[in-house]
Parts: C-alpha cells; structure tokens; sequence
C-alpha cells in the first residue's frame, strides 16, 4: 500500500503539535511525486547529503530510504527536535541533526568533504544561503546543490543579459556554477499553502573563473547595481576613481546600465579596477 504523503504530514503535525511558522518562511511540502522526483534528481544514494530546514521530516525520510550514505540535517526551529530524535532512532548509522541557524553556522565544524546540499528551503533564508554555500565552497567542497526556492528567486538566479531579473544574484551564482531549472512547484504541494509558486532548481559548481579576486568582483557588482536606472559610469563614480579610465580599459560603453553587462565585463572592471588601486598606491 503507497503511503499517502499529506496524510503522514498531517499525522506527524498532530502527533507532535508542530505549528509552522510565518517568521521562519516554513512550508511543509507533502507532495509524494515533487518528493520523489526531487529526491530522484538528486540521485542521493551512497552519497553525504545534507538537508537544511527538514522540518517534519517528510524529505528527510525520503533521502533515507533512497540508500543515502550519510544525511546530516541542520534545523533553527528546535520544536521539530522529537521528530528528529525519532528519524534517528531508526537510522543510527547514517543519521544526525543539529539545531542551528544555518545562516550563522560555521561549515568549517563538519569533516567529511563533497557533500550534496538537497532541502526544501525556507524562503526567508534562500538567498542568505545560496550566496553563503558559494563562498564557502573553498572551505566545503559541495559537490551540488538540489534546491526548493521561491520561483522568483530561481528566475532572478538563472536570468539572462538585458532582463528585467538580471541583476547581482543572477551574477555571483553564474560566476563558478552552472544551474538549471528541475520543476516547478504548485502552492497545493505544501502545508501551508504559500501565496507564490516554488522552483526545484540544481546548482553545480564550475571551474572557469577561478582566479579572480572574487571580493573584489562583488564589491564592483554590488556598486554597478547601487542604482539600477543609472549608468553604470555614474555607479561606479562612487568608487573614487578615474572610472572614464577604468571603463576604456574594460572595454565598457559608460553610457550603459549594468543589467546590459555579462559576467566577463564584470570580471574586466573588477580586474583593472584591482591593478588602477595597485598603481595608484606604488606612485603614493
């Protein structure tokens, strides 16, 4: 006999007197199929995963019973705690959970190295922790991430040159990543239902732009974006320097708005930037 998702949320909701909360973007999602297939494309067996936000476990299970090799949670919300204990309980050798905000965890801690990230995030944390994985890919070497996040967030993730979504986001996660979009997800797959659609999306790191000073390369992006209907010129004149010079060495029209610049002239501005300061500070 199939287990039936809801019923089994709903259950685990009551038997524990789980409530979601608002504040926490939390929304269960309940839907067998969007489980399976998101568990499916992650291909998760014989593999370390970790799942931020498990909530009441409904994924987490799932991941489980798929054959992973090891799955390590990492939920803020300590009322899920006792469900967690009980997943463990049932899966000593390759189960473990922490109560901690992912955003202010430090990923140095863990000791195994190429995980996958798979989790239904919470909304209010998706961006936060896209960004933060992708900096601290150094550090831990995550082999993917299989993503639940809000369908504007993965529109704003995976937008073209010259859209209206393109912008500082679209960039530092393109920079060293490839990402696709998996699925799309309807409100009526979670409890409770949320006002937006979701998107499964997959992030896969990349090595092309290795070699760039990549805080250097932000600061650039985030300026050039201060003031998205401005010329990318008139951004950039917060920078305290010859930003006329800077843009003919990049090759950039100073007319333009920095929606209307791809990644490599981003990376230009950002690499001629670091050799004007150098130049600028030898002749001091």
């Amino acid at each position: 006999m199939k287990k039936n998702y809801e019923n089994s949320l709903r259950e685990i909701i009551k038997e524990y007197k789980l409530k979601p909360k608002k504040k926490l973007g939390q929304n269960f999602l309940h839907d067998k199929n969007i489980i399976s297939s998101i568990v499916n494309k992650a291909n998760v067996e014989d593999e370390d995963i970790i799942e931020i936000g498990p909530g009441p476990g409904i994924l987490t299970e799932s991941i489980l019973k798929n054959k992973a090799r090891s799955l390590l949670v990492i939920e803020k919300d300590d009322s899920f705690e006792v469900n967690l204990k009980k997943i463990k309980s049932n899966y000593r050798n390759n189960f473990d959970y922490l109560i901690n905000d992912v955003i202010d965890f430090d990923f140095k801690k863990l000791t195994k190295k190429n995980y996958k990230f798979v989790s239904n995030l919470p909304y209010n944390i998706s961006v936060p922790f896209i960004l933060k994985l992708i900096k601290i890919r150094k550090i831990i070497p995550w082999k993917e991430m299989i993503l639940m996040v809000q369908k504007e967030v993965a529109e704003r993730i995976t937008a073209n040159i010259s859209t209206k979504n393109y912008g500082r986001l679209s960039i530092m996660v393109n920079l060293n990543n490839d990402v696709e979009k998996l699925l799309n997800v309807k409100p009526s797959s979670f409890i409770p239902r949320p006002k937006v659609d979701s998107t499964v999306i997959k992030i896969s790191p990349k090595k092309k732009y290795l070699n760039i000073n990549t805080e250097v390369f932000e600061k650039i992006v985030k300026i050039c974006f201060s003031q998205r209907r401005k010329k990318v010129k008139n951004n950039l004149d917060q920078l305290n320097i010859n930003t006329i010079s800077l843009l003919e060495l990049s090759n950039i029209d100073p007319d333009i708005r920095a929606e209307n610049i791809d990644i490599e002239g981003f990376i230009r501005i950002s690499s001629n930037y670091e050799e004007l300061i150098k130049e600028n500070y030898e002749d001091f």
